[in-house]
């Protein structure tokens, strides 16, 4: 019997062991994008309703794309190992200044390449060489690259650098905020079209460089935070909610527009970050406004949901769509 017994505790622990290394072996074949998407979803319940995901067919020249939608930080992207794709697209200003205050979101990659001098280095010659060349026909629009549209691609991975550090080997930045104020009293952000453009042209380059796996925020959206005169809006929630949903638009139309030709990426994320999330729809517990705060968040995620997918088809937006609440952003005007 205590022969019997400790046989099926030796069973017992070879199917546990086999078990744990299953596992290992299943997030080692996942993606970095998809390691991290499981991992802010289970890290985040309360916004599970922010976590989607759309696959794209495969094309003639490349295999299935999984397009990923979560809450989280772009933070964690850089620093964990196991989620850093090959390549990410960062918003920058118009005049592509590495040490400008806008967009704070820049900041997220610089100061992680800023640890590693060498690379810093070969960064600051590729944007000098950037800004030496001719600005695109601006109409009237300050600095080298113009909002939405103009994209400068980094090699983060120069010869005789140090070894692997905590950001990708590559970054496609595209001009969402000025350099000294940011953009969100400027309209031209606002319509998808110009998103679509920088997006779709940041994928290309990317995708040619030989980038597999991808992370972005939500570009010209954490702007937001500034609420104007507008005299629309009687709330700030309303207006953050308006420039997310415009920015989940304008990226789904670039990912669409650039899927059927792509060769080698096959994920690509989009991250909510999840603080500004939780924020917008926060009351204290037990609070008589829960439920009706647990309501707008609902509504809100299913827009937003709704917004990603039509956009992955290639359809616009249009204030109709959401219940006309976004009129005067979905319109540019």
């Amino acid at each position: 019997m205590r022969l019997q017994t400790r046989g099926r505790r030796v069973f017992a622990l070879i199917i546990g062991v086999s078990f744990a290394a299953l596992a290992q072996v299943t997030l080692a074949q996942q993606g970095p994008i998809a390691a991290m998407f499981g991992f802010d979803q289970k890290s985040h319940p309360a916004l599970a309703l922010s976590f989607t995901t759309v696959p794209l067919p495969a094309t003639k020249t490349a295999g299935a794309l999984q397009v990923y939608l979560s809450a989280g930080d772009l933070e964690r992207a850089f620093d964990r190992s196991e989620f850093r794709p090959d390549a990410a697209i960062v918003p920058t200003n118009t005049d592509l200044q590495l040490t400008a205050p806008q967009p704070s979101t820049q900041r997220v990659l610089l100061d992680r390449v800023g640890k590693q001098p060498d690379v810093m280095r070969d960064l600051e010659r590729q944007v000098a060489a950037r800004r030496q060349q001719a600005a695109a026909p601006s109409r009237g629009e300050p600095g080298v690259l113009r909002i939405g549209i103009d994209t400068f691609v980094a090699n983060l991975a120069p010869a005789g650098a140090a070894g692997q550090a905590a950001f990708p080997k590559s970054a496609c930045f595209v001009a969402t905020d000025f350099a000294t104020s940011d953009a969100v009293d400027r309209r031209d952000l606002f319509v998808q079209d110009r998103m679509r453009q920088g997006i779709a042209a940041c994928l290309t380059a990317l995708d040619a460089a030989g980038a597999r796996s991808l992370v972005l925020p939500l570009l010209g959206a954490a702007s937001s935070a500034k609420q104007t005169s507008d005299a629309m809006y009687e709330g700030q929630r309303v207006l953050k909610e308006c420039r997310l949903l415009n920015s989940t638009a304008g990226i789904a139309l670039g990912i669409h527009d650039f899927a059927s030709r792509r060769r080698n990426l096959r994920e690509i994320g989009i991250v909510q970050w999840d603080q500004e999330v939780t924020d917008m729809f926060r009351v204290p517990a037990g609070s008589s406004a829960e439920q009706s705060a647990q309501a707008a968040y609902r509504t809100y995620a299913e827009q937003v949901k709704h917004v990603f997918q039509t956009g992955l088809s290639g359809q616009k937006i249009t204030p109709s769509d959401l219940r006309g609440s976004c009129g005067e952003i979905l319109n540019g005007k």
